[in-house]
């Protein structure tokens, strides 16, 4: 008895082989979700077989979720994530979800719209910033990929007040009181 296996159908795209075309259990390997259509004639030496078919579908691979780098930033700058390196093994099309998971507490910081593929949000406060990435391919959530944004020390903005006017003489008294960090850290007059 002799075997003839052949593709009939693959998904567009496919380049799935057979290991034998004459084994009686050939292999290949699923490179592209979708349908296979395999077809099976036999032959007994004399005659062939009517043709016998059989297909395989792939299974839902879960969506691999990608949230980018760790960021370093200042405060007051807008940070733009990007979710864009997230996949799925099947090609679906992805949905995303972004939270931030923690923030410093005096922050009032939010995303701008968790569910794009680049959110935004600015720096209000110094401290860490925890944003996690959730993607969905419409069956199936990813793993959780966390990105973390730390802010880093801000020069401090120097005001030694208005401009004054006086008289030879006169003592001046000046005014650096209105100078700032926007680290909230512990000013010194040099």
């Amino acid at each position: 008895m002799s075997f003839q296996w052949s593709f009939s159908l693959v998904p567009e795209g496919s380049n799935a082989m057979l290991s034998d075309i004459t084994a009686i259990m050939p292999t290949f390997v699923i490179d592209v979700a979708g349908t296979y259509t395999l077809q099976l004639v036999v032959n007994d030496g004399t005659e062939d077989s009517e043709i016998d078919t059989v297909q395989v579908n792939t299974l839902n691979t879960p969506p691999i979720a990608n949230a980018g780098p760790d960021q370093t930033v200042f405060v007051g700058d807008s940070v733009q994530l990007d979710g864009s390196n997230s996949s799925d093994a099947d090609l679906d099309m992805l949905t995303y979800l972004w939270n931030m998971t923690a923030k410093p507490l005096d922050s009032a910081a939010n995303l701008d719209n968790a569910s794009i593929v680049n959110p935004s949000f600015i720096v209000d406060a110094p401290g860490f910033y925890t944003i996690s990435l959730v993607v969905n391919d419409g069956s199936e959530d990813s793993n959780v990929d966390i990105i973390l944004v730390v802010t880093e020390n801000s020069r401090p903005v120097a005001d030694a007040g208005i401009d004054q006017t006086g008289f030879v003489g006169d003592t001046i008294t000046l005014d650096g009181g209105n100078s700032s960090d926007v680290d909230n850290d512990h000013l010194i007059y040099t």
